[in-house]
């Protein structure tokens, strides 16, 4: 375990406790949350909880970043990575809500950039916080609106941090209070996308273009050229690489009233929009979108988004509204100076401890009872001799909490013999939903019991077992290919359950 860390100062590297350095990120943490909470109670805005458990819909604008989160149904559920739908509902009776999330972002690794868990605040308004009705709706009136709400919040929490914690900011991160105080009290910096790209490209950049999706090397950049190193809201980004519901502009419909803001060190920290409110052009916006696209390919279909489209925006039931999330590590990011990201999290830190997403612990936990935890299953075994092997054994776990899934001979063989299994496609059957390439890909299964045929030769049956067996180990998946193993295996989970 690491105990001592590394951050940045204007003097140097300095080391730093750990556990110091956590217990000053609780405090500065907590002067974050009361700027906001106290700011939001002053304009009027209601707090709402939202579920931390929800469908597709609780994603951004990738799906393939959401966690998804087992459960005995066998539904497509996932952490939520924004409650900005929940909001939203929240709208048909109130008219302006917040709310402060844990965000999950299924990331390969954390970086100087990503993280895996995050807070996220967010609020959505509607137009009659801004003296607004349907009727005399004002879009561009409701953007600006918007764009004051992220900077007001953003400086709420900026000045009670410096008011909380200033001490502590100068003498052990030697960060410039007064400096803060300054920003937090003069405007932030503008620029509409089309703009910042053509600065770009002038400035190191000529190969950047528009549509192109700025990266942590471009809106750095822009924060030294426009912001003089203080925060700086990109404005108006092209429709195709933006959120579904953000309202494409009738002055020009290349892009949407959407706007990042950029903070020093610490990049993109808010992402904001006027929604859209017209149910037909959402709906279109939907269905073209990549998102959907990508959602549809992995079996998902447009009811999933109807009780938002079709029974709720499409009536009228809530009044044109925008709203943004902000991410809090990236405030504290830019308090603190630092350009790693994982300093400025307490939930990156905290894990530093726990070793929790250490990939060498990977499958040892539950290797000798897995049962405790284990819950999808496949099944794809050899020759009918094989199969009737295992099969009162199967039988054991057909009625538990397990989700048993087999390729196609073992899901016939199992249905013949008043077992329930799910239907999965072998990889070499392309074009079949659901894929074993995909649920592999996905790490889906928690246990594989794979019998090989005992076939010679190069067939198709031999391919597809290698490349689950290949995929298998590559995700520290439980695999098992040997049939007195797998008889023993499934023998404890059904004594285990038993005994429960």
């Amino acid at each position: 375990m690491v105990t001592k860390i590394k951050i940045k100062t204007p003097k140097g590297e300095k080391i730093l406790n750990r556990w110091e350095h956590i217990n000053n990120l609780i405090k500065i943490n907590n002067a974050l949350n009361d700027g906001a909470r106290n700011h939001y109670r002053k304009i009027g805005l209601t707090y709402v909880d939202v579920p931390q458990i929800v469908g597709i819909t609780g994603a951004c604008e990738n799906v393939d970043t959401l966690f998804k989160i087992g459960n005995r149904l066998g539904l497509p559920l996932f952490m939520t990575q924004t409650g900005q739908l929940s909001l939203e509902q929240a709208l048909q009776t109130l008219h302006g809500v917040y709310t402060v999330i844990h965000s999950g972002r299924d990331e390969e690794i954390e970086d100087a950039r990503h993280l895996r868990q995050f807070r996220l605040t967010e609020e959505e308004f509607d137009c009659t916080m801004e003296r607004m009705t349907r009727k005399n709706y004002d879009e561009e009136k409701m953007y600006e609106a918007l764009l004051k709400h992220i900077e007001l919040s953003v400086k709420s929490m900026i000045l009670q941090i410096v008011n909380e914690t200033g001490q502590l900011l100068k003498t052990t991160y030697g960060r410039p209070v007064t400096d803060l105080r300054k920003i937090a009290k003069k405007p932030f910096g503008r620029i509409n996308y089309e703009e910042a790209v053509k600065l770009l490209q002038k400035n190191g950049f000529p190969s950047l273009f528009f549509g192109d999706d700025l990266k942590a090397e471009h809106e750095q950049k822009i924060v030294e050229l426009v912001g003089k190193n203080r925060p700086v809201f990109i404005m108006r980004y092209p429709k195709e690489i933006k959120f579904f519901n953000m309202k494409v502009s009738q002055k020009d419909n290349r892009v949407v009233l959407s706007a990042d803001l950029l903070f020093p060190y610490a990049g993109e920290g808010t992402g904001a929009a006027v929604r859209e409110h017209d149910g037909e052009k959402l709906k279109e916006r939907l269905l073209s979108s990549i998102m959907f696209k990508l959602h549809k390919q992995r079996g998902g279909k447009y009811e999933d988004f109807s009780w938002y489209l079709d029974d709720m925006i499409m009536p009228g039931k809530t009044n044109p509204h925008a709203g943004y999330g902000i991410g809090n590590d990236r405030v504290i990011q830019f308090i603190l100076g630092q350009n790693d990201i994982r300093l400025c999290s307490l939930f990156s830190q905290m894990a530093a401890f726990t070793g929790d997403w250490d990939s060498a612990k990977r499958g040892q936990l539950y290797t000798l009872n897995p049962s405790l935890n284990k819950k999808a299953i496949l099944l794809t075994i050899g020759p009918v001799g094989q199969k009737k092997e295992l099969l009162s054994y199967i039988k054991n776990l057909a009625d538990t909490s397990f989700l048993l899934c087999a390729t196609r001979h073992t899901h016939e063989f199992l249905s013949k013999n008043n077992v329930g299994t799910t239907l999965v496609y072998k990889i070499s059957e392309t074009g079949q939903k659901p894929n074993l390439s995909d649920l592999l890909k996905e790490n889906f299964f928690d246990i594989i019991i794979n019998i090989p045929s005992n076939k010679n030769g190069y067939s198709k049956e031999y391919t597809d077992g290698q490349k689950i067996r290949e995929m298998a180990v590559d995700k520290g998946t439980t695999l098992v290919t040997d049939m007195e193993v797998a008889k023993r295996l499934l023998n404890n989970l059904s004594k285990t359950l038993t005994a429960k």
